[in-house]
């Protein structure tokens, strides 16, 4: 008795297995996938990060695509046209699962030896299978678009970087208005004069480094006899991502501070 408790679970485990196993496949809009399915049981398809609204090919019968991914019955029958005719020189039977833009093919007959062809198309593609019915145990067909997801990856992970870079500009600017180092930034003292222009003093006291931006913070005074108006635009050169004026208006003799954020270790 011991021993039929242990065959009879491990046997349950293979058939649970063997029922619900995959096939997975690259495809492209275009080009032509070619796949086993079961010949005497239903296949499902489904297309990863894509649903399936319109099956073209030489359908039997339909069943459940009287909605949104409905299908035709006829050769060349689309899923966007409900009929409830039967083909009779169909090779395939094809059920859909409406809710999670799935399907489900089934040759007509168990020994059909003919491939079957069918065009599935999602919103944004459409695909060319080509089905060989075999003796082998009802499967799940995954098809997986690469090409899409890397065009939707790019835009994701640009979005990424771009939300990274405020916020290293955001922690550098924190850093230099206040004058100290942190975890990722470090800072130099100096004071070395730079021109700019004759009525006034610009001097560069602080260099704070990141791994990828440089912050730079000047002391500009007014050598002038009027007051001097500044606007960020004055200090845009080549390499400049962020420009801030501590002080727009500088009267003769004040000074300000000016806080510049590059892309790297150049200056002016």
């Amino acid at each position: 008795m011991s021993g039929k408790r242990l065959i009879l679970p491990l046997g349950l485990m293979c058939w649970t297995i063997c029922a619900y196993a995959g096939q997975s496949r690259d495809v492209r809009d275009g080009e032509t996938m070619e796949a086993a399915i079961a010949s005497d049981a239903p296949t499902r398809i489904r297309l990863v990060g894509q649903r399936i609204i319109n099956v073209v090919g030489n359908i039997h019968s339909t069943s459940n695509c009287d909605g949104t991914g409905q299908a035709a019955a006829g050769p060349q029958a689309t899923a966007q046209l409900a009929s409830p005719a039967v083909n009779p020189r169909g090779d395939v039977m094809l059920n859909c699962d409406l809710d999670k833009g799935e399907i489900y093919v089934r040759p007509v007959t168990s020994n059909q030896s003919k491939p079957i062809n069918l065009f599935v198309s999602s919103p944004r593609a459409t695909y060319n299978l080509l089905l060989r019915p075999a003796q082998m145990t009802s499967e799940t067909l995954v098809l997986r678009d690469r090409r899409l997801d890397a065009g939707e990856a790019a835009p994701k992970a640009s979005r990424q970087r771009a939300a990274g870079h405020v916020r290293a500009m955001k922690e550098m600017l924190v850093a230099m208005v206040g004058g100290r180092e942190t975890a990722s930034v470090q800072v130099d003292r100096m004071d070395v004069a730079r021109p700019l222009w004759q009525e006034a003093d610009l001097r560069l006291i602080r260099k704070h480094q990141g791994s990828a931006l440089v912050g730079e913070t000047y002391r500009l005074r007014n050598t002038g006899a009027t007051t001097m108006v500044l606007a960020e635009q004055e200090f845009d050169r080549d390499g400049v991502m962020a420009v801030a004026i501590e002080q727009h208006n500088v009267r003769p003799g004040e000074s300000t501070l000016v806080y510049v954020i590059r892309g790297g270790e150049d200056t002016p």
